[in-house]
């Protein structure tokens, strides 16, 4: 099966090998059918794998197509939505004021302005403590920190 390849498409593929088979008086048992589903996935399944097969007593081939197809779409929208992520971060600003109408300040958490521009004086040794620990990771898809 090519990275390229639709699950739709590659389920008629093997629905159609099925069908070929029990004209010909094959018996293929469904647990037999999921199993060469599963084995025939792509390594971008490799996850879905052992979720797939192992506590369960016996597997359905509908149940295990329904989970993959479900998995594709997450996966489609999971890339969709890192591209488009990924076009804002690199986007940025432009060199473009921030308007910072409906921001809420990080200091005295009022909107209409950024904590650089706040009238509430001078940052306390309370507030720079609470700042340095306040800090977010974000990690990458390979789980390095970006």
């Amino acid at each position: 099966m090519d990275e390229r390849t639709k699950i739709s498409d590659h389920l008629s593929t093997l629905n159609n090998i099925i069908f070929e088979l029990e004209s010909i008086k094959v018996e293929i048992d469904d647990e037999d059918k999921a199993l060469r589903l599963i084995w025939s996935l792509l390594p971008s399944y490799v996850h879905l794998k052992p979720v797939l097969m192992y506590g369960k007593k016996k597997l359905n081939f509908e149940e295990v197509a329904t989970k993959i197809i479900s998995e594709e779409k997450r996966m489609k929208s999971d890339e969709n939505t890192s591209s488009n992520s990924m076009l804002l971060t690199r986007s940025g600003t432009n060199g473009k004021k921030i308007h910072a109408k409906n921001l809420p300040c990080w200091k005295c958490e009022r909107s209409g302005h950024l904590k650089r521009n706040c009238l509430g004086g001078a940052v306390s040794e309370k507030d720079s403590e609470t700042s340095a620990s306040n800090v977010s990771l974000v990690l990458g898809d390979d789980g390095d920190l970006i």
